[in-house]
């Protein structure tokens, strides 16, 4: 019996709790019902301020442009990767073929120098709303400018401007300043190797020319290294001359002929789903402020109401009506006139 009854009593308490969460559920839709309107209106009024801002944006295109490391280059780094081993074909000779090459060409067009060669190219001062400063300039160029790699090594890059012509135009001269300064390095490096290779050609001419004074096998050695040296600065030299192209355009950057979509729909929607989050979250607020007002009101309200019910008890009913009635109860027994 006492097991039914605890039953009994733990199926009230779980029925007791799902009336209250039934309930509560019900308060938070009537209060969301009677702001109905403020939620309505915010919503409505944030989607259309937000299309209305979108659409009167100017329109701006896109350029893109694609380009990858020569392939002598790819060779010569995956020579390097194979002479070591099985480690060259696997993790290690993706990080030395993709990531060093991609990587340098990803530092060079973000590189300052990149960004004031483009902006006194293009007279980006006056283009980006006649700027002051030429950091300025190079904010508003990086915004306007996405610079990515993929997986195999390829460098892609975007160019976003309000005129579709400048947009591929610079785009394009990414490209020919990363080949300018593809072969300022290699160049720097040729001379380097050059200026060594000199050196120590003059070296070795030194030592044979006290050839005699040499054992003969040492002497062997100093002309076979004179020979090899003489080899390797021509080719430094050629090396040092030579102008090839340093990197290959897959895609080159041509000229948009639509423009980039807004996303007015997509952002006018999100708006208005933020406009309705807020719009409930201040009808609650409302809600808890006039609840607040009416508790702080109720405190007051209490001892007029008490002094009235106390006054009330022992005052007697007054003017015809109240006399009628009064007189018209019916009385206990025992209670009427005695009679002399």
């Amino acid at each position: 019996m006492a097991d039914r009854q605890g039953k009994a009593g733990d199926v009230s308490a779980v029925r007791s709790a799902a009336d209250e969460q039934e309930i509560d559920l019900i308060d938070y839709l009537l209060v969301i019902w009677r702001h109905r309107w403020m939620i309505a209106l915010l919503t409505v009024a944030a989607m259309g301020v937000t299309v209305a801002l979108m659409l009167l944006q100017p329109r701006r295109y896109e350029s893109r442009a694609t380009i990858v490391p020569p392939v002598e280059i790819l060779q010569k780094e995956a020579g390097a990767a194979g002479g070591l081993g099985a480690l060259g074909n696997s993790v290690l000779r993706n990080i030395i073929d993709t990531g060093s090459i991609a990587g340098i060409y990803v530092e060079i067009l973000e590189s300052r120098e990149v960004a004031d060669a483009l902006i006194e190219r293009f007279d980006l001062m006056h283009v980006y709303e006649d700027l002051e400063f030429q950091s300025e300039a190079r904010r508003q160029l990086a915004r306007h400018t996405k610079i990515e790699t993929t997986d195999e090594g390829a460098v892609k890059i975007a160019v976003t401007d309000l005129d579709p012509n400048r947009a591929a135009a610079m785009a394009n001269a990414y490209l020919e300043e990363l080949d300018q300064r593809n072969k300022k390095l290699m160049t720097g490096q040729a001379t380097s190797k050059r200026v060594f290779l000199e050196n120590r050609l003059k070296e070795v001419e030194a030592k044979l020319s006290r050839i005699d004074a040499l054992p003969a096998h040492e002497a062997q050695v100093q002309q076979m290294l004179y020979d090899w040296l003489i080899r390797e600065c021509e080719l430094a030299k050629i090396e040092e001359a030579r102008s090839m192209p340093t990197i290959q355009v897959l895609d080159e950057a041509v000229v948009p002929e639509q423009p980039v979509p807004r996303g007015t729909i997509k952002k006018g929607i999100l708006a208005g789903m933020a406009a309705l989050m807020f719009g409930i979250f201040l009808a609650f607020t409302r809600e808890y402020v006039a609840s607040a007002r009416v508790r702080r009101q109720e405190p007051a309200r209490l001892p007029a109401s008490a002094e009235r019910s106390d006054t009330g008890a022992h005052t007697f009913p007054r003017g015809d009506d109240d006399i009628r009635r009064a007189a018209s109860a019916p009385q206990p027994v025992g209670s009427g006139p005695r009679q002399a």
